[in-house]
């Protein structure tokens, strides 16, 4: 307990204070900042770029790097060249019109935007341990599953539904998603280097399973900060599909279409009713407790709430919370209020702490990637402060006046460059 639950807390104080003193740091100093907590979260890359000018790049391996969740945001941008391609001709498609056997009972209602929203309504295990893992064809499980919501009602993440976007794809784009994309996108952005996890029936899977290095994962930010448009100025995607991508949910303000959404600043306060909602849900006395400590205390971010429950709950945090919240249909919003500000970025993330960050107003793109190991300590190495961090970064630059290259005058004084190769076992920096 000791070290980690010591870094622990000193991760949910910053979670709980940093907005409070971003004003008082130059670029410099937040630079440095995330350097250190980059190393102390045993990140195996960290990499920031103001349009395309390394800020800070700090790398233990070139190589591929799963991307978990992440993954997701990368198969939107499919479902965009799709719609460029007029393969699609609307992200309001009806899904049983790719699939005939969904035109029966709630199924037939449901729509492509509705996979890429989160709000398709089909069963879902949180945990894809349990049942998506180790399934051989997951394209065929998701046809399969049952619907728990009436479809386009209300946000639950679904790892289940988005495996189901590859066969879509391969259907409308006549090839595997994997192919498609490195034919439409990665091979002109010069991605030579990826893996791709399948599943029996040798489909590209949707949830997750694409690795790809923190410099070609930049590359990606830096197309869509660049509106579809290579370094090299072809065009490789339309405007309006980029912009698709991050265009608000009609049922959640945190996501676009498998992309995330960053509130400049958000505060979460326990609601009054928070108690009676866990009793009436069943929630065990165990985490009723852990979430009721946060009673009068004001959280800054997810990420603080997350570090709240491992300092009450320990390591088994995740599983519990998944079984006892998640599996019983309660969303945070069900029990804590919440305050956003205006969005200032947005990102695709995965499961460990893999980031990917993009700060429109000042160009920016900032990748962070992290091995999966048997050491990972959550919530240290997760770094999930990293995409807040981020936007600190930004705030602490001068609003940008001149042409977008680079931060002019003082890119020497906040650029900071730090390679470590190694073609042994990975360096835990």
């Amino acid at each position: 307990m000791s070290a980690i639950r010591h870094v622990a807390s000193v991760l949910l104080a910053f979670a709980l204070y940093c907005p409070f003193a971003e004003a008082r740091q130059s670029p410099a100093e937040v630079l440095a900042d995330i350097e250190r907590n980059g190393r102390a979260a045993h990140s195996d890359a960290v990499l920031i770029q103001k349009d395309g000018v390394p800020l800070l790049d700090v790398a233990s391996t070139s190589e591929p790097i799963h991307l978990m969740s992440a993954t997701k945001s990368i198969m939107a941008l499919a479902i965009g060249l799709l719609l460029d391609d007029g393969k699609l001709a609307s992200l309001d498609e009806p899904v049983s019109a790719i699939y005939p056997e969904w035109r029966q009972g709630q199924k037939r209602d449901i729509t492509v935007r509705m996979l890429l929203e989160h709000t398709s309504g089909l069963q879902n295990v949180p945990n894809a341990g349990v049942e998506l893992e180790s399934a051989p064809d997951l394209v065929q499980l998701a046809l399969a599953a049952e619907i728990t919501s009436v479809p386009g009602s209300a946000f639950s993440y679904n790892n289940k539904a988005t495996n189901l976007l590859p066969g879509i794809i391969a259907r409308l784009a006549g090839q595997p998603v994997d192919a498609y994309l490195e034919a439409r996108l990665f091979r002109p952005l010069g991605i030579t280097r990826y893996d791709w996890m399948k599943d029996e029936a040798g489909t590209p899977l949707g949830m997750a399973g694409l690795s790809l290095s923190a410099r070609d994962l930049a590359a990606i930010g830096q197309l869509m900060l660049d509106g579809g448009v290579a370094k090299d100025g072809t065009r490789l995607m339309s405007e309006h599909a980029i912009s698709l991508m991050t265009v608000e949910s009609a049922q959640s303000a945190d996501v676009g279409l498998l992309w995330w959404r960053l509130p400049e600043w958000e505060r979460y306060t326990l609601r009054n009713d928070a108690q009676r909602t866990l009793r009436e849900r069943g929630v065990s006395d165990r985490l009723q407790h852990a979430l009721l400590a946060a009673e009068g205390s004001t959280f800054a971010s997810k990420s603080a709430l997350m570090a709240h429950l491992s300092q009450q709950l320990g390591d088994d945090w995740q599983p519990l919370y998944a079984t006892e919240i998640t599996g019983r249909g309660l969303k945070i919003a069900d029990l804590f209020q919440s305050q956003r500000g205006p969005v200032s970025a947005y990102a695709a993330n995965g499961y460990l702490g893999q980031h990917l960050v993009v700060v429109p107003e000042q160009r920016i793109v900032a990748v962070r990637l992290i091995q999966r190991r048997e050491s990972h300590a959550f919530p240290v190495d997760d770094y999930a402060t990293f995409p807040a961090e981020i936007i600190r970064l930004a705030k602490s630059m001068p609003a940008l006046a001149a042409p977008a290259t680079g931060i002019g005058g003082a890119q020497d004084d906040v650029a900071v460059h730090t390679e470590i190769r190694s073609t042994a076992s990975p360096i835990r920096l």
